[in-house]
C-alpha cells in the first residue's frame, strides 16, 4: 500500500439516505482499515436509528450543527467538534439548525463506505 492525496473536490460522490457522500478513502484504498467520507446533509435530515455492527463510527463537523443519540446519551456538536460513536450501539443523527451541514465521516474497520456505494445513486 502505498499513500496518497485526494484533492479538494474529488472523490467519486453518492447520494444515501438523504445525504451525499464523497469517497477520500474506501476500505479498498486503506487495505481494510479506515473509510473517510466528506458528507453533506441538508436542513432537517434526520438519521434513523441504527447500528453499525463491528463498525466504530466517527464525526468531524466541518460546518454546521448536528443532534444525536448513542444509546441512551443525547448529544450536540458544533462547527470543529469530533462525534465518536461505538460499533454495535445504536445511535441517530439530526442536523440542526437552518443551515446544512458538512462532516467527516470516518469508520472503521471500514463497512459503511461499501453500504453506500452499493445502496447509493452515484453522482457524475
Amino acid at each position: 500500500m502505498s499513500g496518497f492525496v485526494r484533492p479538494a473536490g474529488t472523490g467519486d460522490t453518492y447520494d444515501f439516505d438523504g445525504a451525499v457522500f464523497t469517497m477520500k478513502a474506501t476500505g479498498e484504498h486503506t487495505e481494510g482499515r479506515v473509510s473517510v467520507m466528506e458528507q453533506a446533509a441538508p436542513v432537517g435530515l434526520v438519521v434513523a436509528p441504527h447500528t453499525h455492527e463491528g463498525e466504530d463510527e466517527m464525526f468531524h463537523v466541518l460546518a454546521g450543527r448536528v443532534g444525536g443519540r448513542c444509546g441512551d446519551d443525547e448529544f450536540t456538536a458544533d462547527t470543529g467538534d469530533f462525534i465518536f460513536l461505538p460499533r454495535d450501539i445504536e445511535h441517530s443523527l439530526w442536523v440542526l439548525g437552518d443551515e446544512p451541514v458538512r462532516m467527516l465521516t470516518i469508520c472503521g474497520p471500514p463497512k459503511f463506505d461499501a453500504l453506500v456505494r452499493e445502496q447509493g445513486r452515484r453522482r457524475g
